[in-house]
C-alpha cells in the first residue's frame, strides 16, 4: 500500500450511504484482518465485519458521542484478551485496518464507547474476549468532488512542538530532521487522528532513541488508542523509507526528565 497517500486520503467520516460495500471488498477486507499487522503478537485478538442489520439499533445510546450511534452499513469490531496493552494494541490494529479500508475506498470514522461488555450483550457475541474497538465503516454521503483540495494541516501542532532533539521541549528544526532521515516520518505522523484533534503525542530524541510520550487524559481508552495510532504511522512511516522498526513498549533506560502531564509509552531505535 502506498501508505503516504492513504494517509492524505483518509478522514473521519460521520454520515454514510445506505449503499452497502459490495461482497469481494468486505471479503479482502476480511482476509487482510487475518494477518493484519499489531504491536504486539502474543496478544491473542479477533477482527469481526458485522453487516448493519440491527447493529445500530442495538448499539445507539451506549456507543457514539454522547451515545449518538454512527449509522454505518457496516462496523468493524475488535475483540481482544485482557492483556497489558491490549488497547494500544487496538488501536494500531484499527487504524491499520482504516487505511486498508481507504485503499479500497471505503470510509471510516471510530466510534467512542464507555461498556464492552454491554455492546457483547445487545450484539449476542459469545466471547472471552473483551470489546476494545468499533469502527465504523461505508461509503461517505458527503464525499468531496473529484479533484477537490482536502486540507489536514489545519489545527496540526508544528514539528517543533512535537518533536524534541535531546531534551523536553528543545523543538526540533525541520532541516536536523531531514540530516536524520526522518522529516518525512515525521511529517505524516503529525496527521494522525486523535480523540478530539487533541493530538497529545510527543516524541523526544536522544540517545538514538525516539521515545513516545503522551499528555495523561481521564479517559485512559482513548489516550491508549491514540497512543497505538500514533506508532502506527510512524513506524508504517519510517518501514517504508529507512529500515524496519519495532517499537518497545516500555520505558527506556535513560535517565529523562518530562512534564508530570505526559507520560513515556514505547520507544524505539532510530
Amino acid at each position: 500500500m502506498d501508505y503516504q497517500n492513504l494517509i492524505l486520503a483518509t478522514k473521519s467520516v460521520r454520515e454514510y450511504k445506505k449503499d452497502t460495500v459490495d461482497t469481494q471488498k468486505l471479503k479482502a477486507l476480511k482476509d487482510y484482518a487475518q494477518n493484519c499487522p499489531k504491536i504486539d503478537d502474543n496478544i491473542e485478538t479477533e477482527i469481526r465485519i458485522l453487516s448493519n442489520n440491527d447493529v445500530y439499533i442495538a448499539l445507539d445510546g451506549i456507543a457514539g458521542y454522547h451515545g449518538n450511534m454512527i449509522d454505518a452499513p457496516h462496523y468493524i469490531l475488535i475483540l481482544s484478551e485482557n492483556k497489558e496493552h491490549s488497547v494500544e494494541n487496538a488501536g494500531y490494529i484499527g487504524e491499520s485496518m482504516i487505511l486498508k479500508a481507504t485503499d479500497m475506498g471505503i470510509s471510516s470514522c471510530w466510534i467512542t464507547f464507555s461498556d464492552g461488555k454491554a455492546i457483547k450483550e445487545r450484539l449476542s457475541i459469545l466471547s472471552e474476549k473483551e470489546v476494545v474497538a468499533l469502527i465504523a465503516l461505508g461509503y461517505d454521503a458527503n464525499a468531496p468532488k473529484k479533484g477537490a483540495a482536502i486540507s489536514l494541516e489545519s489545527n496540526k501542532i508544528g514539528l517543533d512542538e512535537m518533536v524534541y532533539i535531546d531534551k523536553w521541549g528543545n523543538g526540533a528544526d525541520a532541516s536536523v530532521l531531514e540530516e536524520r532521515g526522518l522529516l518525512e516520518a515525521f511529517a505524516f505522523s503529525k496527521l494522525a487522528p486523535s480523540s478530539l484533534n487533541q493530538q497529545p503525542w510527543r516524541f523526544l530524541l536522544t540517545g538514538g532513541k525516539a521515545i513516545l510520550a503522551i499528555k495523561k487524559d481521564k479517559n485512559t481508552y482513548e489516550q491508549k488508542i491514540d497512543s497505538g495510532i500514533i506508532m502506527l504511522f510512524f513506524q508504517l512511516m519510517v518501514s517504508a523509507t529507512l529500515f524496519d522498526l519495532r517499537w518497545k513498549l516500555e520505558s527506556p533506560a535513560d535517565s529523562l526528565t518530562i512534564p508530570e502531564e505526559f507520560e513515556i509509552v514505547a520507544y524505539c531505535m532510530v
